[in-house]
């Protein structure tokens, strides 16, 4: 039940901000807005306010908003293409603003989870001559919070002393490295914190809390170990593990992602929830949206040109629901970054110069605009036309791609 309702409340918020954002355009621009419908007919609820019958639908997995291109409830062709392009480009900036107002909940009152990886020893091998198990307390009189605080200290300055926690009890030390040298690997045991969905652990039926044995029958006993193995190449590696006392073992082909090869889980270790003053969360919360929209921008453009990569990092409605419910289950903070993802990836796509989305109309409205005179509506039709078989081409891409990812698994 709780990952239905995070399902539908996830998808609503996104749905409900994209439209909301071409009916206030619309509003402010003085043109008349008909209906505005949170998800498809029947309608189960209907309102009617001023001018505009504000809907929901039983069917949520989308919504509209029916806008007249006049102010006198009737279509005309005389509003200006530049405020056209404006209303179609709301819903886009919508999704962004959303982003940008999660990224502020989380970082300034909910929090986020940080991860702590202990500076404990984990392989015997090490530059430093330091026992499994020993716990490295301080660098240059600096005490270590965790394990990568460490790193930085010692890169920072490759020579110096530290403080070490001993079975014999507590060690003075100098040390001396170079950038290029690893002091140890933590002792992280090799329990899954999670497997992400659509990922080849994930459909290969790895889960979290899983505990990692061997690998094609080599034993692992930190998460280096395990790691430095299947990032190795991308044949079918033989992952034994223990589940609740049983022993069984998972098939995993490591994938290709972003340059990248990857199995598609993170380890379990201890977390701490970090938060930042509200004023500064903002600034975090709107650059961070930022960023992020210029990151999957620009990756996007590296997958066109690599079409499998792309195929096999795209995900359909089911992979968007499991996603939202495996992160409804994980915590509040994994849950709304989920949400401000999909309202980014919302964004973007909604961009594409596709006829029938938002940067298709653009697209046909800037050309007007350069031509001084609207396209026929002949030609718009067959515009629409092939901009709905191109976007019913994509969903039924992706949505055989979902069911074959799901048939998969379940055998």
């Amino acid at each position: 039940m709780l990952s239905i309702l995070a399902i539908i409340f996830g998808l609503g918020v996104i749905v409900f901000f994209h439209e909301m954002g071409h009916l206030l355009m619309s509003k402010a621009l003085g043109l008349d807005v008909p209906r505005f419908s949170l998800g498809f007919p029947p309608h189960i609820l209907k309102r009617k306010i001023g001018k505009t019958e504000y809907c929901v639908g039983v069917v949520p997995l989308g919504g509209y908003c029916k806008v007249n291109l006049g102010t006198t409830g009737e279509p005309v062709t005389d509003v200006s293409w530049f405020r056209r392009v404006l209303v179609a480009l709301a819903g886009p900036f919508a999704n962004l603003v959303l982003t940008a107002l999660i990224l502020i909940t989380v970082y300034g009152i909910v929090g986020w989870d940080v991860d702590i990886t202990p500076a404990v020893v984990g392989n015997s091998d090490n530059s430093l001559g330091l026992g499994v198990g020993d716990t490295v307390l301080s660098v240059n009189g600096y005490p270590i919070a965790d394990y990568y605080g460490m790193l930085g200290m010692m890169y920072s300055s490759t020579t110096g002393t530290m403080t070490v926690g001993t079975a014999a009890g507590v060690l003075e030390m100098s040390y001396s490295l170079s950038v290029e040298t690893i002091p140890f690997y933590a002792m992280v045991p090799v329990v899954i914190g999670e497997a992400m969905i659509g990922f080849p652990a994930y459909e290969s039926g790895l889960r979290a809390g899983d505990r990692i044995i061997a690998v094609d029958s080599k034993p692992v006993s930190i998460w280096h170990d395990f790691q430095s193995i299947v990032t190795g190449d991308t044949e079918e590696l033989a992952i034994e593990f223990a589940r609740n006392g049983i022993i069984d073992t998972a098939y995993v082909t490591p994938g290709v992602y972003d340059g990248n090869i990857m199995t598609g889980v993170t380890p379990l270790v201890p977390t701490e929830r970090v938060r930042l003053p509200i004023f500064r969360a903002v600034v975090e919360g709107v650059r961070s949206a930022g960023e992020g929209t210029v990151y999957v921008c620009t990756t996007l453009f590296r997958l066109f040109q690599k079409p499998a990569e792309l195929a096999e990092s795209s995900g359909g409605p089911i992979y968007v629901a499991e996603t939202l419910g495996q992160q409804a289950r994980s915590g509040l903070p994994s849950y709304l970054y989920t949400i401000a993802s999909i309202s980014m990836a919302i964004m973007i796509f909604n961009l594409l110069p596709i006829p029938v989305l938002d940067g298709g109309h653009v697209v046909i409205l800037v050309i007007e605009g350069i031509r001084g005179k609207p396209i026929s509506k002949k030609n718009v039709q067959i515009i629409q036309q092939t901009g709905m078989i191109i976007i019913l081409l994509i969903f039924l891409l992706i949505v055989f791609k979902d069911i074959s990812r799901v048939i998969t698994r379940v055998r």
